[in-house]
């Protein structure tokens, strides 16, 4: 059922397919650098078509209104950071692979260590996305979608009470997995941090540009965070 309106009930009378993620394999997550790595994210998506500047842009499974909080998650370093960077007209056009290095600012990337085993909605086979009556249109569709992902979303959520969150096989890198946790569902202790590196300072950079290049991205140095603070800085001095 790609590209239509969730149903009322869920599709399988054995409901969504849940799996026990595995507690031996880090999870990476790209935030606010202010911001700690297991917190959990309510902004519903309709606020942040309304205005991506102040929320942000929107996610694959965001909630609609804020009625749940919602985190990301890669199930490695480099795909957690394509999730989040390559978005847009990075993807849109292939002659335009470039990313503004200012998206960088204020940003870091952390390794999490799972303290629990969490139950998944696994949608990443035919199987898993069959019991929910979709298929790979609902994990790589394009964003112009996601305001439809988000509704099945919602309703998977539903149907699937006892699951902490959903698992799927990245759009950006399909070797990879991604996940979505929600706040209500999901222990307080479920995530350790273990290492968190700023995307902004000389090695996080460089740590950005070398992870971009495999997906044949470059980056725009000439607009590296921060260059404008340090020209400001020179220009007061002066």
């Amino acid at each position: 059922m790609p590209r239509a309106e969730p149903p009322r009930a869920c599709p399988s009378l054995r409901g969504p397919l849940i799996r026990s993620s595995r507690i031996d394999r880090p999870w990476w997550r790209i935030h606010r650098a202010g911001r700690d790595a297991r917190s959990f994210r309510d902004t519903g998506a309709e606020d942040k078509r309304a205005d991506p500047r102040t929320h942000g842009t929107e996610g694959r499974f965001d909630c609609q209104a804020g009625e749940y909080g919602y985190l990301y998650l890669g199930a490695a370093r480099h795909t957690a950071i394509a999730e989040a960077f390559l978005r847009g007209p990075v993807i849109a056009d292939p002659t335009a692979r470039v990313v503004r290095a200012s998206k960088a600012s204020g940003m870091a990337v952390t390794r999490l260590r799972r303290s629990v085993a969490l139950p998944l909605v696994d949608l990443r086979s035919a199987e898993g996305l069959g019991r929910v009556g979709q298929d790979a249109w609902l994990t790589t569709t394009d964003e112009a979608d996601y305001p439809l992902t988000q509704r099945w979303a919602t309703s998977i959520r539903a149907w699937a009470p006892g699951a902490a969150g959903m698992i799927w096989m990245s759009r950006r890198e399909p070797a990879q997995e991604a996940a979505i946790l929600f706040a209500d569902r999901t222990p307080d202790v479920a995530l350790v941090v273990e290492h968190v590196r700023a995307l902004d300072d000389p090695v996080g950079f460089a740590l950005l540009q070398a992870t971009l290049s495999r997906f044949t991205v470059d980056m725009d140095v000439g607009t590296r965070p921060g260059m404008e603070r340090a020209r400001r800085s020179r220009t007061l001095r002066t």
